[in-house]
């Protein structure tokens, strides 16, 4: 991906880099992409920012309210965190839907506001701003959106169930797979059914793979593949095996000498952390426990029967 990347978008994630060493923060996010977006003078994005109110200041000071300058500088390599290698793939993505044979600092911004929940993209859409005004600011005239490839109803019904497989994760090719055996409407779902391949089939097999390793893995994927959410005690216990979340809550337990808990003036961060479980909650709520289907909707393999599966 990176070879598509001009000069202007490797010098920004290089400054990203180096925005987050000056910051002494552990990690590359979002919001040394941003902040690296707007560095350079003179350049479109900046001016197109500052138009709408955002400034290489205020952005800072924004980006150090919610993450406060470290105490040391760290040595070696910085790794990107998972919600900015996924604004980096979305960048490869707003190119491609642009007809662009190349990634520019536009693309990078465009991928922090797609990418929507990290830091960056909430300094972003304050004030007033919002990702339409973004779009038309950075984007010059006659590129606000690619061409558009027409798709026949029966596409577009494997699309929506494939994204109803994916359940937020990025949909993958076993999703697409999946959904042209439940769309017996469409020539793909009538050859599959003629072969005896069924949805239910298709999910068991699939189940027993593993997408690591291949075409359809990603470093969100990775790293929720690593967590588990349980009840042990009468306390809700969520873990993750993610090394770099790891090495970064390790380093931050040893700064405050021993285990962070939400007392006192880490109240903060703690309080955003209870909101996003609960949003966790209710999402797996929805995933585990979806409406009715209509009347007329093919059958779709059983998700509890896929868990256990899984689980055992």
């Amino acid at each position: 991906m990176f070879e598509r990347f001009n000069t202007e978008a490797r010098q920004v994630v290089v400054m990203a880099q180096e925005t987050a060493r000056e910051l002494a923060h552990h990690h590359i996010g979002t919001e040394h992409v941003l902040l690296a977006l707007l560095k350079p003078e003179g350049s479109a994005i900046r001016r197109s920012l500052e138009a709408l109110g955002l400034s290489e200041a205020t952005a800072l000071e924004a980006v150090l309210d919610a993450v406060p300058r470290g105490t040391a500088a760290p040595p070696g390599h910085i790794a990107f965190t998972p919600r900015s290698k996924k604004v980096l793939q979305l960048s490869l993505r707003e190119a491609l839907a642009r007809n662009d044979d190349h990634i520019g600092p536009e693309h990078l911004l465009l991928g922090i506001l797609t990418e929507g929940e990290g830091v960056g993209a909430q300094i972003l859409l304050r004030d007033g701003r919002t990702a339409d005004r973004i779009r038309q600011a950075v984007l010059p005239p006659g590129r606000t959106s690619g061409t558009a490839v027409p798709r026949t109803p029966a596409a577009e019904e494997v699309l929506a169930r494939a994204e109803a497989l994916a359940a937020g994760a990025p949909v993958g090719s076993q999703h697409l797979l999946e959904a042209l055996a439940m769309t017996p409407s469409g020539v793909a779902g009538r050859a599959l059914a003629d072969l005896g391949v069924t949805g239910e089939t298709l999910s068991a097999r699939i189940d027993d793979l593993d997408v690591e390793g291949t075409g359809d893995s990603t470093p969100e994927l990775a790293a929720a593949a690593t967590m588990t959410l349980a009840v042990d005690d009468a306390q809700v216990v969520l873990t993750s095996a993610d090394p770099d979340l790891v090495a970064r809550v390790t380093a931050l337990v040893e700064q405050a000498g021993g285990p962070l808990t939400g007392k006192g003036p880490l109240a903060g961060p703690f309080i955003a952390q209870h909101r996003a479980l609960e949003t966790v909650v209710t999402a797996l709520d929805a995933v585990i426990n979806p409406p009715e289907p209509a009347p007329d909707a093919p059958p779709a393999p059983s998700l509890r029967e896929r868990l256990r599966r899984r689980s055992g």
